[in-house]
């Protein structure tokens, strides 16, 4: 009986051993976006090129097509087609002007960034010195000096920001990264009241 005993015994701690790594092995790893990263300005999209239509959805970047110099850096959403321009919604000026100074900033591509991540916090930084941080666990983080939130998740590989704050309409960054190429593109997503646009951009690795 005690010999059975320690028969079953063994079986069991050896199928627990098999089973382990099994179990607790993580989710398939997430791309990395980490580096520093310099805007192809050939392969993006400009603001300009998006003012007529509902603009190009999906895809990568990569038609050569660059637009003229930007109309209020925004591409046609300074004000009006984004929900702003008054304090008739409840805002003040102050709020309209800060939310136009955010989607200036947001419009505008950055033309070099700087990735870094801890956990699940990923820290963006542009050449100018903004600053953007973001929580890959769905976790919402919000500028008190833009006052402007995002939601940061990943989907499919892809690293997927929901941005609010900036009005009625509803922003969404989306990162990917080309490993073969050493690329890292971003898709800027503009769903506003009066319209919705997509930009893409290219970003090419610096050389080490």
């Amino acid at each position: 009986m005690l010999h059975r005993l320690l028969v079953l015994a063994l079986i069991t701690a050896v199928t627990a051993a098999v089973a382990r790594p099994y179990a607790q092995a993580p989710a398939a790893s997430q791309p990395s976006l980490v580096g520093a990263w310099t805007l192809n300005k050939d392969l993006s999209d400009q603001p300009a090129e998006r003012t007529g239509g509902e603009g190009r959805e999906g895809g990568h970047a990569g038609q050569g097509r660059r637009g003229g110099g930007g109309r209020h850096g925004g591409g046609g959403f300074g004000s009006g087609g984004w929900g702003g321009g008054s304090s008739a919604n409840g805002r003040t000026p102050e709020d309209v002007e800060r939310m136009r100074s955010a989607l200036r900033d947001e419009m505008q591509a950055a033309e070099h960034l700087t990735i870094t991540q801890s956990g699940t916090t990923v820290i963006m930084t542009a050449g100018d010195g903004r600053t953007t941080r973001l929580s890959t666990d769905g976790k919402k983080i919000k500028d008190e000096s833009t006052k402007i939130e995002r939601k940061t998740t990943w989907e499919a590989g892809k690293l997927v920001s929901e941005i609010n704050g900036l009005g009625q309409g509803k922003i969404t960054e989306t990162y990917s990264v080309d490993a073969e190429r050493q690329q890292l593109h971003m898709a800027l997503h503009i769903d506003a009241p009066q319209r919705k646009t997509t930009l893409n951009r290219v970003y090419d690795a610096d050389r080490k």
